[in-house]
């Protein structure tokens, strides 16, 4: 299910809150665990309900190794059930999101003709999966107690967070949910968590997917690119990306806030970054968290000189770059990251005086390499840099400006074909720039938590945030999935 859908919208989320918190005032919460699970798995099975069977199973495996760590504490039967886990945990990601991917570089590499029919990637798997991972090793360490089923179970399947993170720890979920204060709503909290989910709403529906439009149409026509249309869509990726996660990430805490449970922050503003190491303390906050405590410091951190900490470093961002997905675009776009990471170790003094030129040199490269995080295969990122760095000037923008047909502009472009038709083509320009523009001065302007600090309660935050909310409604018109949603 959506968070962007009308169904979700004025019946899941509604109903849930209802259940949630009407059945809180029973003396026994478990019945409101019970229910939220429940919700949770309905949430998550609407569009396959065949994905509940790879849910239920992770989760009923890692609890099983949780229960033997709490009868054999400590020692190697430990370690092994530890171990086994480890390898249950990573053996049902790669069959699911790699196996594929591997029996095609087999044939490749070694010419062999093995075939198997495409395995479908359940929803959320490289997130749930990683936050039982987490929970087992910190089981293991002794940093984590052995839950009732019930509760750890809502912590795994937390409908806001299962799908698209954040990746979320044991203690920032459970104490909030075994709390007796927490079982009453909050009017704050449910005013505020509202808030910033129309906020993300607005993100995604009127911003992420218009600029989807015309990334969506001209990664299909590369060939056909100009210089000055690919560097436009590779910016227009760029920041389709940016307001597609920053809108699942609102609304994700929001709705967390709604249900009193204050979730993670996992997204600041991290095309503000002044550096790349700035930009992965900013950007999937809980992923680079998970990939520093377990596995970065578990190789030895920058403990061991700096030789072994350029190594670990390149190792992470390999990692991270698979974790992305099962190509090898996304294996080169995590290792120039990771060399890049590397390059500011060696030479931490290399940066302009001022942070201006810092930034708009890390947003170039990240903006370059995730041109080739989009791309389908390494031959059509290639193509991709010919144009932007020799595809001269043809004119190809005004044809991509033209793509970006929405209802919006629907009276103004008829009236325009019957009274000025000449106009159409500056008249497209000047949209697609201003829609470049706004981008821009909204990455500049406050965080959502912070514009409903200080203007949610004013009467214009409150109509800003009804004409918001209602415009993003009429705007629900189709499927518009979250780009991470495929990772």
């Amino acid at each position: 299910m959506l968070f962007n859908s009308v169904l979700f919208i004025m019946v899941f989320l509604p109903l849930t809150l209802l259940g949630w918190f009407g059945l809180q005032r029973l003396e026994n919460p478990r019945y409101a665990k019970l229910f939220l699970f429940g919700m949770s798995l309905w949430f998550y099975g609407y569009y396959n309900p065949w994905y509940l069977l790879v849910l239920l199973g992770s989760l009923g495996i890692n609890y099983i190794c949780s229960l033997l760590l709490q009868k054999y504490d400590g020692g190697r039967i430990a370690g092994c059930i530890l171990a086994a886990g480890l390898i249950l945990n990573v053996g049902l990601l790669f069959y699911f999101k790699y196996f594929n991917f591997f029996l095609d570089n087999c044939n490749f590499f070694f010419h062999t003709d093995w075939h198997l029919e495409k395995i479908a990637l359940p929803l959320g798997i490289s997130f749930f999966t990683f936050q039982q991972i987490s929970f087992l090793v910190d089981r293991y360490q002794k940093q984590a107690p052995h839950y009732s089923f019930m509760d750890y179970a809502c912590f795994i399947t937390f409908f806001p967070q299962l799908i698209a993170g954040p990746i979320v720890l044991h203690n920032e979920f459970i104490p909030t949910l075994q709390a007796r204060q927490n079982r009453r709503p909050d009017a704050a909290n449910m005013l505020n968590g509202f808030s910033l989910f129309i906020l993300g709403l607005g993100k995604k529906v009127l911003l992420a997917d218009v600029l989807a439009i015309i990334v969506n149409a001209e990664y299909g026509n590369i060939a056909y690119l100009d210089a000055p249309s690919a560097w436009l869509t590779i910016i227009f990726y760029m920041l389709e990306l940016y307001f597609d996660f920053s809108g699942y990430c609102d609304m994700a805490r929001g709705i967390g806030r709604m249900f009193g449970f204050p979730l993670p922050e996992n997204f600041d503003s991290p095309l503000r970054a002044v550096s790349v190491a700035d930009f992965w303390r900013r950007w999937h906050m809980t992923l680079s968290r998970f990939l520093s405590n377990y596995i970065y410091i578990p190789l030895g951190g920058n403990r061991k000189g700096t030789a072994i900490k350029c190594r670990n470093i390149l190792i992470v961002f390999a990692v991270s770059g698979l974790w992305h997905g099962a190509n090898w675009t996304f294996v080169v776009w995590g290792l120039l990251h990771g060399l890049a990471r590397v390059f500011e170790t060696l030479f931490p003094k290399f940066r302009f005086r001022r942070d201006f030129f810092n930034r708009l040199a890390t947003f170039l490269f990240v903006t370059l390499t995730f041109g080739i995080f989009r791309s389908d295969s390494l031959q059509q990122a290639w193509l991709l840099f010919t144009k932007l760095f020799a595809g001269g000037n043809n004119g190809f923008i005004v044809g991509l400006c033209n793509t970006l047909q929405i209802t919006e502009l629907y009276a103004v472009r008829k009236a325009l074909e019957l009274a000025f038709p000449t106009l159409l083509n500056p008249f497209y320009v000047l949209c697609t720039f201003g829609l470049l523009i706004l981008s821009i001065a909204l990455i500049r302007g406050p965080k959502a938590e912070q514009w409903i600090s200080r203007r949610g309660r004013t009467s214009l935050g409150i109509f800003v945030l009804a004409t918001l909310f209602t415009w993003s409604l009429i705007s629900l018109s189709k499927v518009s999935t979250f780009l991470y949603f495929n990772f």
